[in-house]
This record gives C-alpha cells, sequence and structure tokens, in this order.
C-alpha cells in the first residue's frame, strides 16, 4: 500500500466497529446483509453522507491494495465525491489527499486543492493544514496562502498549525520576523495543547531578545508543568543565564555545565540568539554573551 494511502486511512480512521454498522431500522449487518458493503451502498443512495463516505474508503482501500484495480478506484471516487457534495468534509479532504499524491496516476494538484480547500471551508483543520503544506512546498510556493490556510488551521483547535506559525514568525526564514505574532501564536497553541514545552520556552527567547522579563504568567504555568523535566529545564536554565548576563546579574555556567552534563543540547537552535547578540551595542556584553553561548554550543557539540 502506498505511504498516500496509509496517510489517508490514518487521518480519517475509517475502521468502524460492527456494531456501529446499523441500517436505518436498526437491524445489525449481518441480520439482514452478506456485507458491508451492501449496507452502506443502499444508505448511500438515501444520501446517507456517512454511508457514502465509508463504502468510498471501502473502495479506496481496494484500490490501495492493488493498483490495478480501477473499478475500485472509480467508485470511490465516485461515492467521496457524493459525500462530498453533501458537505461531508473528511470525504472532501479523502478526495484531496488523493489528487496531490505523488504516488497517484491520475494526480491532479487543482483538483485536489479544490476539494481540500472545500473540506477546510466546512472546518477540517487537518485540510487546511494540508493546503498550507501544499503552498510551502518550493514547487508550490506561496508564503501568503500558507500562512492563510495556517492560521484557518490553528482557528479550528489545530495545535500542530498554532505552533507552526509562531515559528514561521519567530525564525523569520519565509516571512518577516514579527515576535508578537509568533507569541499570539505560541499562546494559542498552549491554550490548545499546554503540554509541549517548546512554546513556552519559544515564548521566553522571544522575551529575552526583546530585552524583557520573562512572561510570569508563561512561567508559572511551565513550572508547574516541566519542573521535573530536565531536558526543559536545561532549556529554561540556559536561557535564563544569558538573560541574567544581559542584566549584570549573577550567572553560574559551570554549575550549569555540571548540572546537565551528558544531556543532549542538539534540538536548540541559536539564530535568534546569535542575530540578537549581533545586534547588541554594548561591546563588553556583546563579548560577554558571545563566550556563553560558545560554551553552550561547546556542550551542544560534545554531545553529539
Amino acid at each position: 500500500m502506498n505511504k498516500i494511502l496509509l496517510m489517508v486511512f490514518a487521518l480519517l480512521n475509517f475502521m468502524y466497529e460492527d456494531s456501529q454498522l446499523q441500517d436505518w431500522s436498526g437491524a445489525r449487518v449481518d441480520e439482514v446483509y452478506s456485507s458491508k458493503e451492501d449496507i452502506y451502498k443502499m444508505a448511500c443512495e438515501r444520501d446517507n453522507e456517512e454511508a457514502c463516505f465509508s463504502i468510498g474508503l471501502i473502495n479506496l482501500q481496494n484500490y490501495a491494495q492493488d493498483n490495478k484495480d480501477k473499478t475500485s478506484l472509480k467508485n470511490s471516487i465516485y461515492y467521496l465525491d457524493k459525500a462530498c457534495k453533501q458537505n461531508h468534509e473528511q470525504s472532501c479532504m479523502a478526495l484531496g489527499l488523493l489528487h496531490v499524491s505523488a504516488s497517484f496516476e491520475n494526480r491532479d494538484e487543482k483538483i485536489g486543492i479544490y476539494y481540500l480547500d472545500r473540506s477546510c471551508n466546512l472546518g477540517n483543520a487537518m485540510s487546511c493544514l494540508a493546503i498550507s503544506k501544499y503552498y510551502e512546498d518550493e514547487k508550490s510556493f506561496d508564503i501568503k496562502k500558507s500562512i492563510h490556510y495556517l492560521d484557518l488551521a490553528c482557528s479550528r483547535k489545530n495545535n500542530e498549525a498554532c505552533s507552526y506559525a509562531g515559528i514561521l514568525y519567530h525564525d523569520g526564514r519565509k516571512v518577516e520576523v514579527d515576535y508578537k505574532k509568533a507569541t499570539f501564536y505560541y499562546e494559542k497553541s498552549i491554550a490548545l495543547d499546554p503540554s509541549i514545552s517548546s512554546n513556552y520556552l519559544n515564548i521566553f527567547e522571544i522575551n529575552l531578545v526583546e530585552n524583557k522579563p520573562f512572561n510570569q504568567k508563561m512561567e508559572k504555568l511551565f513550572f508547574k508543568r516541566f519542573m521535573k523535566d530536565r531536558q526543559s529545564m536545561m532549556f529554561y536554565d540556559m536561557l535564563k543565564i544569558l538573560q541574567n548576563a544581559k542584566m549584570h546579574k549573577k550567572y553560574n555556567l559551570i554549575l550549569w555545565d555540571k548540572k546537565y552534563k551528558n544531556m543532549d543540547l542538539n534540538d536548540w537552535d541559536f539564530g535568534t540568539i546569535d542575530k540578537w547578540i549581533e545586534s547588541t551595542k554594548d561591546n563588553n556584553v556583546k563579548n560577554e554573551l558571545s563566550k556563553i553561548v560558545n560554551k553552550f554550543k561547546k556542550h551542544q557539540i560534545s554531545n553529539q
């Protein structure tokens, strides 16, 4: 089975329990019908979009297992399109993902984006995110459209979209740096899922390079969740040392190095901090910060 179709199935979670497969009269499938497909077809003919969706995915699975089975492919597209026209967002998404798949012989990006856009507008966050990723790709690059759909996915409570939007505005590699927007998206991501430490740490880094105290509300939430997480605390303490150095406060780099000896710092990107140090006008402070960061980078290299 090719990768894109596996992704379709994983996203849609289409495997239903037999106990859920009931017709409009309440009869179980095995009491009246010879197969699950029978009930789906009959219900679909009566404009039940969930049934159209189910029989569409069954046919799509058959095609995925045997790419020569063109009948299953044709049936899958027919049933999923029928459900999509009835505003079934997952059916629209399945068709969209199918048509943008590099492994699909009838690949048509325009058709794929049409279905994904329809699904997105129906409220499906994963479809919004899929379009955003499409427009971030080098071949179809359009960062304005990418961010538009990323924002839609975030507004539909997709945590990954909120976090990634924050990263885009934070590092400024594809859009102009905007720390206010970055912080806004990180905070939305935290509100959706407070268990991801990187969102808090990214906010603290923004506070650092803006020469502001760490956000007290975020600090309180961070400590409550990650005080015993040594990896997260290592990054936090690293940022705190840099903040103290910039504010001419005491710090203990030797203790930090000893405390976190043999721990992995390799996930940290120093790009934002390097730019911050470079923009520092006080040469004495700049040199001190540079020495500290070089120490962190050596710790990074020594643990590779």
